[in-house]
């Protein structure tokens, strides 16, 4: 049994969708993680510094520190989340791609196939040798199935088709 390389192209960017949309969903958590720890770090000092007092000169520096660490810490959060969201566009692109070319593969093989349905049809010969011969009350073969409105039936030399009568 053959493999079809486009089906596991497609199983491949299916794949790595996933894993993408996996990855945004692990950063935003982080990055929703670090935003809190930065409002912590925010409040903390705030309530330190409206609490005042000799041990506020021996903690702004640590709490001052804590506050851009985690300030830090959230821009890199950020960046990466931005990151995982280019990844995953990217992902979905690739697989929108191969979608598109096993489209186009699909299409061009339903109209190959058409067309040897057609030489097929084409190629039909009745056991004589002879033309093939449209049945009974059809119109001739190689003309449309339903004629112009006032076009004249080739048999019979009269308007329309199917049956209808000379006046």
């Amino acid at each position: 049994m053959r493999r079809d390389p486009i089906a596991i192209l497609a199983r491949l960017r299916g794949a790595e969708v996933m894993a993408a949309r996996r990855d945004l969903a692990e950063e935003t958590a982080a990055l929703r993680d670090a935003e809190a720890a930065a409002r912590a770090a925010a409040e903390a000092l705030a309530a330190e510094r409206a609490r005042g007092g000799p041990a506020l000169a021996a903690w702004l520096p640590r709490g001052l520190a804590r506050q851009e660490e985690a300030g830090t810490s959230r821009a890199r959060a950020a960046a990466a989340t931005e990151a995982a969201a280019a990844r995953l566009a990217g992902a979905r692109a690739a697989e929108r791609a191969v979608e598109t070319v096993a489209a186009v593969i699909a299409g061009a093989a339903r109209r190959a196939a058409l067309r040897a349905e057609q030489r097929a049809l084409d190629e039909v010969r009745r056991p004589d040798g002879a033309a093939p011969v449209a049945p009974r009350g059809s119109p001739p073969l190689g003309t449309p199935a339903r004629a112009p409105a006032g076009a004249l039936d080739p048999r019979t030399g009269c308007r329309g088709y199917g049956g209808t009568r000379c006046p």
